[in-house]
């Protein structure tokens, strides 16, 4: 009710029959709170725990962690290959063989990777220039495996509509990290904190998940089924991995031409970013399910749509700019000036954030209404863009040009607008001015701080 109330008139006018909450089965009502609380704890875990690991390790560790955990994450999310998705979505309930044969899956692909990537670290030696980053990588290496296997069991236990589950494993294991990076980063361990506490967070994980399923972790191999599954897998890991690609270029990118400390500098300003926008995750795992009860009529999902994004605009809007006004000051405070350098590109991610928002739900809808390429399209040239404006700009402009490079890659979203609007009628009328005054907020001390040094 308070929702509506604060919500101003669309110009697409409200078919009436729309689904109500008492519309909506319970099941899913239930599912959809227990993920919302699971990201907002998350939410707490993941700032309390970067704010912990950058004051006590400082930016040269913590970025050789932020290097090592990016390339190795993308890989365990790459080695599951769609399987675990395949598990939820299939139409005949899972027996043993068929987790056996995923379980095997995941196992062989996370080895093959591991090994192509500890093959590569003379490369990518070379690529940094320094050695540093080696031993954390090696050791998170060895848990991607552990971190592909997760899948398995959370994918019974989220085709059982489990989220209560999921939530607990989640925070307890999340929590569990927290606790062990803590105590070894007051010990003095630098960059062997995260990395560790990582790694039992991702064991705790698998455990759990195992327990919570009633499962036990057996491989076995059914050759007819792993063909069907990996064929299903490799289109959809096509396209969600796609996104994924431009966790490496701030790593692999920056690092490169700039060093740990600068990686370390971006991943802070984009941490707190995400963090102050960690809904629109929520938001999108439930977007598919929620827009395809309304496919079937373009009105009902039109304003269905409008609304969630205007609401998405008006809640993330004033978190980033408070953050944007108020960091020169809670900064220094809470982490010391060391880490200063961050609010340089922070308003650039933030803004690239924002403008994220306008279009999560929209990529969602295309999965809906079967047009899933077209996201994958638009988010391959957002990552190409992404990686070659960081390549020209972070060498003449530092830090900064990272995050111009950030704003310039929001470009290829208007693919997925051009694929909707076929479907969607969507006006940007209401979000407009809001997303204007936002990004004017957030560029408001940059720019302040540059037209005072043009007076002086």
């Amino acid at each position: 009710m308070a929702t509506e109330a604060c919500t101003p008139p669309f110009e697409l006018s409200n078919p009436g029959n729309l689904p109500r909450p008492s519309a909506i089965p319970r099941e899913t009502l239930r599912g959809g709170m227990f993920l919302v609380a699971r990201y907002g704890l998350g939410v707490l875990i993941s700032i309390g725990n970067m704010f912990v690991m950058t004051w006590w390790i400082g930016p040269h560790a913590y970025g050789l962690f932020v290097t090592a955990i990016g390339i190795a994450a993308f890989l365990a999310s790459v080695a599951r290959a769609g399987v675990d998705t395949y598990l939820v979505r299939c139409e005949a309930r899972p027996d043993n063989t068929l987790y056996g044969t995923a379980a095997s899956l995941i196992v062989g692909a996370s080895l093959v990777l591991t090994l192509a990537a500890a093959a590569c670290i003379p490369l990518l030696i070379g690529w940094f220039g320094n050695r540093e980053f080696v031993p954390a990588f090696v050791v998170l290496l060895l848990a991607v495996p552990l971190t592909g296997l997760i899948g398995v069991p959370m994918a019974k236990l989220e085709r059982n509509l489990d989220f209560r589950s999921i939530a607990m494993i989640e925070l307890a294991a999340q929590a569990a990290g927290l606790i062990i990076a803590i105590l070894l980063a007051w010990r003095g361990m630098g960059v062997w904190a995260p990395v560790l506490g990582q790694i039992g967070w991702q064991l705790l994980t698998l455990i759990l998940a195992y327990r919570y399923a009633q499962m036990n972790l057996c491989l076995r191999f059914n050759s007819s089924l792993a063909r069907t599954m990996a064929k299903y897998g490799v289109g959809l890991t096509v396209s969600l991995r796609t996104w994924q690609l431009r966790t490496l270029v701030s790593p692999l990118i920056v690092g490169h031409f700039l060093g740990a400390e600068a990686v370390a500098f971006v991943a802070l300003a984009i941490r707190i970013a995400e963090a102050l926008g960690t809904f629109r995750q929520a938001a999108g795992r439930m977007a598919i399910a929620a827009l395809a009860r309304l496919q079937g009529s373009r009105d009902r999902l039109s304003y269905a749509l409008q609304r969630a994004v205007y609401l998405q605009v008006i809640t993330l809007g004033p978190l980033l700019c408070g953050f944007a006004l108020f960091g020169p000051t809670l900064l220094p405070r809470l982490l010391g000036s060391r880490w200063l350098p961050s609010l340089a590109v922070f308003p650039f991610v933030a803004a690239a954030v924002l403008v994220n928002s306008v279009y999560n739900l929209q990529a969602s809808a295309l999965f809906v209404t079967g047009k899933p390429w077209m996201v994958t399209q638009s988010f391959a040239a957002h990552v190409f863009l992404l990686a070659a404006a960081t390549v020209i700009l972070v060498p003449r402009c530092g830090i900064v040009g990272y995050g111009a490079a950030e704003l310039i890659a929001c470009v290829p979203y208007l693919l997925i607008h051009y694929a909707l609007r076929q479907d969607v009628d969507l006006s940007y009328r209401q979000v407009i001015p809001y997303l204007a005054a936002f990004e004017l907020i957030l560029f408001s001390v940059p720019l302040s701080h540059f037209a005072r040094r043009l007076i002086a």
